[in-house]
């Protein structure tokens, strides 16, 4: 089953270009976030994505590392009180007293991505929108 993906708006996007879309679509008997699907896929197919795909896999890595941390802290509070938190492979490696001494350790253990966390964790705001692209 796929899975259910995130509701995205696009700023000043052709509303004639939508209704052509929406109207195909529904001829089709397909959903417009299909067609968009399609259509991204047909032009990503278009461009060298090496870089891209780096990137990708390091925004993943960075999550999966920093979702560790949090659930280790919320679990484990008073091991993640004070130093330098070092998680990678979506695991905590363990807290160290000098973020020198987590990063050594990222080298020698981290076979990808590493994250290193200051401690005490501090409350993130959310961010409600995320606006990628230039702003017209």
């Amino acid at each position: 089953m796929k899975r259910k993906g995130k509701l995205i708006g696009i700023k000043n996007f052709d509303e004639e270009l939508y209704r052509l879309v929406k109207a195909y679509a529904s001829l089709e008997g397909r959903s417009i976030a299909s067609v968009f699907e399609e259509a991204v896929r047909l032009w990503l197919e278009t461009r060298s994505l090496d870089e891209a795909k780096i990137w990708s896999k390091l925004d993943r890595e960075y999550e999966s590392n920093e979702a560790a941390i949090m659930k280790a802290a919320a679990e484990k509070p008073e091991e993640l009180r004070e130093g330098f938190a070092l998680a990678c492979g979506g695991r905590v490696v363990g807290v160290f007293k000098t973020f020198a001494e987590a990063a050594r350790m990222a080298r020698e253990v981290c076979k990808d991505e590493g994250v290193v966390v200051e401690l005490p964790l501090r409350e993130r705001k959310s961010v409600a929108e995320v606006e990628l692209g230039f702003p017209w």
